[in-house]
């Protein structure tokens, strides 16, 4: 019996029931019945996924092909077909190395500063390797016509290296920007992509950790691996950079200022753009070589050619510094536990007939911890046009602590997938948590937002904190304490108090919003959203 037919027998069981089930009560009506997933299979994907074997699934790497061969596998044996004959999605990333001998000169008699510890640099396509000259302050570096602001004002930036914050002004007013919450225009990324666009020749980011929101240790451990771009992407800026709040008031006193006064003008929504009266010199080497990257993706068609697609990114760090004799970074919340609920999920829909969905992309994405490389490419290349993909689900580091009462949906507030997900809480008996960090930017840091940035609503779906069965503020404290202790280090590995429930839950949730944003036909990105002027074309 094939595949197909077995696929149909199945589903007809299953509507049959299901049927049978409806014309006997008289509840209300809840989400159509799907086949279940079991707590069982999530724990041996994330278990084979997050094992030393996989070596931390680096971009590129040994540990990273046996992982997108193990995800083709039960795309296979779920039934998924193959997009143009192929589960491989494959691209090409520019890998950019660090120079240990980078130099940041400034003009002013004082001590040389000390890369690393005071400034780390990164030669993306600045050819001679070197620039001097006077930087132009562009304040916090944002053009938001929504937000009725613009730092630039006309100013040609073509050859300058730019001195800017990070972040956005107004935290402490909501009516500006997104008060304390970050929105697209803070982001670090953000700055870079649109200095590159207006031909700057570089960018120096001023960091404070409440701007950025985590320490310098972060960044500068973040500069001391490769940078990776892909290789047919948007325009890169040539010269990327940041400097401690040290460092920038040490450049503020050479221009004859200070940090606090180039905050205070670029406060204000009439700032412009000016020269800092003092000399950089800036010298790194530009060397790169080229990576092999490799989305994966399968498709269960449905009822109509418009189509959910359900992500989560398979890559992690590889090998990293020693904690303990251990460098491996296993990544088994990050995110091992998030490609389980999708894994999980295509075995359980290729289970059902066409007609009890829409059709279905499976995206298990490459290259996120780069800057969610693999779903930019995808959306560059989408394998259902982005103007008949209804929405986006993205899975990210899932709940590993078992059932909870409530659900969170980050960037839901951006589309009518915030009155759906209402809708499906309701349904499921449980409620929809806030946001408890708005000012980190969650939506911004991983693969949905590839997705909104080319006009698809999206929204990053997980459980909540409020765990069944544990005391009040317990699912909240695990939470923190992976950050804590376990994000981005070899500890990240599957722990006992582990409870697969969580994410039996969370694929349930997904199930159901997928039948909601079915139902309904058509998600609409709500008219204040920055994305809502975004056509789905992709870029």
């Amino acid at each position: 019996m094939t595949w197909r037919l077995g696929r149909i027998l199945r589903g007809a069981w299953v509507l049959l029931v299901g049927t049978l089930l409806l014309l006997g009560s008289s509840a209300p009506p809840h989400p159509p019945r799907h086949a279940p997933v079991s707590p069982a299979a999530l724990e041996a994907h994330v278990r084979f996924l997050a094992d030393d074997l996989l070596e931390g699934r680096g971009i590129g790497s040994r540990g990273g092909r046996l992982a997108a061969l193990y995800i083709e596998a039960v795309f296979r044996a779920a039934g998924l077909e193959a997009p143009a004959g192929s589960f491989r999605q494959p691209f090409t990333l520019r890998a950019f190395a660090p120079d240990p001998e980078a130099s940041l000169v400034i003009d002013d008699g004082g001590q040389p500063l000390v890369a690393e510890e005071e400034f780390v640099l990164r030669n993306m396509g600045l050819a001679q390797g070197s620039w001097s000259g006077e930087p132009l302050f562009v304040g916090y570096a944002i053009d938001a016509p929504e937000e009725r602001w613009d730092d630039f004002k006309g100013t040609d930036l073509q050859g300058k290296l730019l001195v800017a914050f990070t972040n956005e002004p107004g935290r402490d007013d909501p009516s500006r920007f997104g008060g304390p919450a970050l929105t697209v225009h803070g982001r670090w990324m953000t700055k870079y992509a649109l200095a590159a666009r207006r031909g700057a020749a570089g960018m120096l980011l001023v960091h404070t950790d409440a701007d950025a929101g985590y320490g310098w240790d972060v960044v500068r451990n973040g500069w001391r691996s490769a940078t990776l771009a892909l290789a047919d992407g948007e325009p890169l800026l040539p010269l990327r950079g940041w400097i401690t709040e040290r460092t920038g008031e040490r450049l503020a006193a050479a221009a004859g200022t200070s940090l606090a006064a180039l905050r205070d003008r670029a406060e204000r929504a009439d700032f412009r753009p000016f020269v800092l009266p003092l000399r950089l010199h800036i010298r790194a080497r530009l060397a790169f070589e080229e990576v092999e990257g490799a989305n994966v993706v399968g498709v269960l068609p449905g009822r109509d050619q418009r189509a959910v697609v359900l992500s989560a990114h398979y890559d992690h760090l590889g090998f990293g510094e020693p904690v303990e004799g251990d460098t491996i970074i296993n990544g088994a919340v990050d995110n091992g536990s998030a490609l389980a609920v999708l894994l999980a999920l295509a075995q359980a829909y290729g289970q059902e007939p066409p007609e009890a969905h829409p059709t279905l992309v499976f995206a298990a994405v490459d290259a996120e911890e780069e800057g969610f490389l693999g779903s930019i490419h995808y959306t560059r290349r989408p394998v259902v046009p982005l103007a008949a993909t209804l929405a986006n689900i993205n899975f990210e580091m899932a709940n590993v602590w078992g059932r909870t009462r409530d659900l969170v949906a980050i960037g839901a507030e951006h589309s009518e997938l915030a009155d759906i997900v209402a809708t499906v809480a309701q349904q499921l008996e449980m409620r929809v948590a806030p946001d408890d960090a708005p000012e980190q930017g969650y939506f911004f840091r991983s693969d949905q937002f590839a997705f909104a940035r080319a006009g698809v609503p999206a929204v990053w779906l997980d459980g909540g904190t409020d765990v069944i069965g544990r005391p009040a503020g317990w699912g909240a404290e695990r939470r923190r304490e992976y950050r804590r202790r376990d994000y981005h280090r070899p500890s990240d590995e599957i722990k006992p108090d582990w409870d697969f429930q969580g994410l039996v839950q969370l694929a349930r949730v997904a199930q159901a919003v997928v039948d909601e944003i079915a139902r309904r036909g058509t998600v609409r990105w709500r008219p204040d959203s920055p994305f809502a002027l975004v056509p789905r074309t992709g870029r």
